[in-house]
């Protein structure tokens, strides 16, 4: 690993650090300063960037530089449109009485959704690509690729598609969403009328139907969503990546971005169906050569979709080759965290370069000073940087990080840590906070056997049963199950489980094998399933959870 700033810099101790210094916010969104000076030249940027790549989706864990790389995709580029979700109409849709009678008796939405996608991103591109800014430009556009496609009979749906837009290629894409979906509830309110009304004006009517005219409804229901849309859309994108290979576009690459998927920007009640259609959408997208549209998606976020919408695991492997999940390793941590430092000095004390060594002591206890930190860490770039800030909120007036310092910040880091796991996961793992009671009540009393000792599930199951969230993930559901319908508690699968769980999120390290070394999820393999999970499994705890599980003097 590369040190910088090895040699000690004596100008680091004739400084006094000020109140108030960091070297960087928690969030991209908020660090533009520190982010455009001092970012690190990571290779998923690359990978991502290249319009070539199959890589839409980056994927990574909160604070791992998802955002980031999308701001510098943004920096970096001339044509770049960026979708702001909680912008688009899509509340409209949650919202409409038709789309939910569809959904209430039974219709698949994935393929309207994919249309959704689809047809906003048609219609973006077409905007951004060939600078439609009014009605007439719009019309000119249409005028061209009617002039170049009228001839070919393949191309008549796509063309017939796009006169219906030929005044709207430059309306927003909230416009295109209510568009798309007042079209499709006019069809519905057209043949569905009488149901429709029913179902508007009495609870429950989609629960009162028989299964035999449910049937038929859905029947019915399907032709008009369905329908050819999806078909027309596809051949929409082929007449696309013909027309745009005229040489004055040919080498223009743009780009559409999608961030805070993982936000509240539409109702949970269909959030996870779109992305999934979005998932589905956007490898229809390669064939126009010069579009990327890139996703960036929290990795929680993820697993929900496949919890809610099915995912089987050969489709799960289908769509890898998409999906780009973004790592760090100890140099790339090293070179953030001297950026860093060197551009807060450099602006706000000297012209000298300071670096990490001339500020921080080379050792705590044994221990080289950046690797207990970094050890302390789930190798992201949040969590460095997050940690590094405490210290230098302990050492205003000093113009040194000691190793006491080090050690002290580690007791509101690991507490923060926590607290931040328990938020990051509340969606896909809503019970985590009940096992980190658990097992802080217990606190340095707590062995690995606990884990499978009854009473440590019974306190989790009761606090789970007394929670009004719905149960997805496997742990709330068998809770909920066990108290509810009096079934007995599976307590060997719900400890595999939870222990499976822990791991995925980084909280502990596994052996289960005595011939291997502990591995952990952010450095090895991703997952362990519970089924490879036994007794005789050795647990490590995470050294960043320990102070704030009361674990500090178990044994590690």
């Amino acid at each position: 690993m590369s040190r910088k700033g090895k040699t000690q810099n004596h100008l680091a101790n004739k400084i006094e650090l000020r109140p108030g210094e960091n070297i960087g916010n928690n969030s991209a969104e908020n660090d533009d300063e520190f982010l455009f000076s001092c970012f690190v030249d990571h290779p998923a940027l690359s990978v991502v960037a290249d319009i070539t790549s199959s890589k839409h989706f980056v994927s990574a864990r909160t604070g791992a530089g998802k955002t980031a790389i999308l701001r510098m995709i943004s920096k970096n580029n001339t044509n770049v449109s960026e979708v702001d979700l909680l912008e688009l109409s899509l509340s409209y849709v949650a919202n409409s009485d038709i789309i939910q009678f569809l959904s209430s008796i039974g219709v698949d939405l994935d393929l309207f959704f994919q249309v959704l996608w689809k047809h906003i991103f048609c219609i973006e591109y077409i905007r951004s690509r060939f600078s439609v800014t009014d009605a007439n430009k719009s019309r000119s556009l249409f005028r061209r690729i009617l002039d170049t496609f009228e001839s070919d009979d393949r191309r008549k749906s796509a063309l017939k598609y796009l006169a219906e837009w030929e005044n709207k290629f430059f309306i927003t894409m909230d416009e295109n969403i209510k568009e798309v979906t007042q079209k499709i509830e006019k069809q519905v309110d057209t043949n569905l009328s009488v149901d429709l009304e029913k179902f508007k004006s009495k609870a429950g009517y989609a629960r009162s139907l028989s299964q035999e005219k449910k049937s038929a409804l859905v029947a019915r229901a399907k032709k008009i969503v369905d329908s050819d849309l999806l078909a027309d859309l596809g051949k929409v994108m082929d007449l696309l990546s013909t027309f745009d290979k005229e040489e004055k576009y040919k080498k223009q690459n743009h780009y559409i971005l999608i961030d805070g998927i993982d936000e509240k920007w539409v109702d949970e009640t269909i959030r996870y169906k779109l992305i999934r259609a979005l998932i589905e959408s956007l490898r229809s997208f390669r064939k126009i050569q010069n579009l990327k549209i890139i996703v960036a998606i929290r990795a929680d976020v993820l697993e929900r979709v496949i919890q809610e919408t099915d995912f089987s695991g050969a489709q799960r492997e289908k769509y890898d080759d998409y999906f780009l999940r973004v790592k760090w390793n100890k140099d790339q941590m090293f070179d953030l965290v001297n950026k860093r430092i060197n551009f807060l000095f450099r602006k706000k004390y000297s012209s000298e370069n300071v670096y990490y060594s001339d500020i921080f002591d080379p050792k705590v206890g044994s221990v080289d000073s950046f690797s207990y930190i970094l050890d302390r860490t789930l190798y992201r770039p949040r969590d460095i940087i997050s940690y590094l800030n405490i210290c230098l909120k302990l050492c205003e007036g000093k113009s040194k990080v000691s190793q006491t310092v080090i050690r002290k910040a580690e007791e509101e880091y690991s507490r923060i840590r926590l607290q931040a796991l328990v938020e990051e996961w509340n969606t896909a793992l809503p019970y985590l906070q009940f096992v980190f009671s658990a097992i802080r009540s217990r606190g340095n009393a707590f062995q690995e056997s606990d884990f499978f000792d009854h009473t440590f599930i019974d306190e989790i199951v009761l606090s789970v049963a007394q929670e009004n969230y719905e149960p997805r993930d496997p742990v709330s559901k068998l809770s909920r199950s066990s108290l509810t319908h009096g079934n007995e508690i599976p307590y060997e699968d719900m400890s595999k489980q939870i222990i499976s769980d822990l791991y995925r999120i980084g909280v502990i390290g596994l052996k289960t094998n005595v011939n291997q070394s502990f591995i952990f999820s952010h450095k090895d393999i991703a997952t362990v399933l519970p089924a490879t999970i036994s007794k005789d499994t050795k647990i490590r705890f995470h050294q960043m959870t320990r102070i704030g599980l009361n674990l500090s003097n178990v044994k590690s």
